[in-house]
């Protein structure tokens, strides 16, 4: 009997992987990165939310005229609606969204107007603007990062010594029930469990939290890419993790 497309994928999979395992044991080690450093709010911890989209906010201090804001994500089994971000100045009053393009209504792709999109440890699955929310969002940044963290930042001008108000909503659509910053279970692809959202308030964006990936050749690299390429492939058509 022909095996069924979705079975074929998973045997097509586990053959990449035990494939490497024999012959690359390190490639996909460096996949599991930690968070970029500095956060000033970081969900590890705390429940994961997969219903509507619920609020999370944190206060800062300004230190620079020139603030980079910037949110980082990473979710190995499925994916993260984020939207509706603002800054607000407490120290004045004001109620004037200093954010702008917060719910990624405006942009496509990678490229949401008003934001930039970084990708230090080229992560499989990073984010997009997307109109296919979760959490009852028209629009958002539906961000499925695997293994590692990518990151959206824009700068906004901040008067030094004010406090301010950063605020964002999200939901998530895997079986997750806490926040993680790294895989506890450290397996590649997107078998692993690290799943958060850090924001941040710097001069520019945050430093890395691990070592940038250095393969011993194009080889290994190209090794890699593939593994992960397959475990994409196989999160987007046939969820891994995701509720149904």
């Amino acid at each position: 009997m022909r095996p069924s497309n979705s079975l074929f994928c998973m045997q097509s999979v586990a053959v990449l992987l035990a494939s490497a395992a024999l012959c690359v044991p390190n490639a996909l080690a460096q996949n599991n990165e930690p968070p970029p450093t500095g956060a000033i709010l970081d969900l590890t911890g705390q429940s994961v939310n997969h219903g509507a989209a619920v609020a999370e906010s944190v206060n800062f201090t300004a230190a620079l005229t020139n603030t980079d804001i910037t949110f980082a994500f990473r979710e190995d089994p499925a994916f993260i609606s984020f939207s509706d971000v603002s800054l607000t100045n407490v120290s004045t009053g004001s109620s004037t969204n200093l954010i702008l393009n917060g719910n990624f209504a405006l942009g496509s792709g990678q490229n949401a107007t008003d934001w930039t999109y970084a990708n230090v440890y080229g992560a499989i699955a990073g984010g997009e603007v997307s109109s296919d929310c979760g959490g009852g969002l028209a629009t958002c940044w539906y961000d499925g990062a695997v293994q590692a963290y990518d990151a959206i930042d824009q700068f906004v001008s901040t008067i030094v010594g004010d406090n301010y108000l950063l605020s964002f909503v999200y939901s998530d659509n895997s079986g997750l029930t806490t926040f993680s910053a790294q895989s506890t279970n450290g397996e590649p692809g997107t078998a692993g469990n690290g799943i958060d959202i850090l924001s941040y308030a710097q001069a520019g964006l945050p430093a890395a939290g691990g070592t940038t990936p250095e393969p011993d050749s194009i080889w290994l690299m190209g090794t890699g890419v593939l593994l992960l390429s397959a475990a994409f492939y196989y999160k987007h058509n046939h969820g891994f993790g995701e509720n149904s």
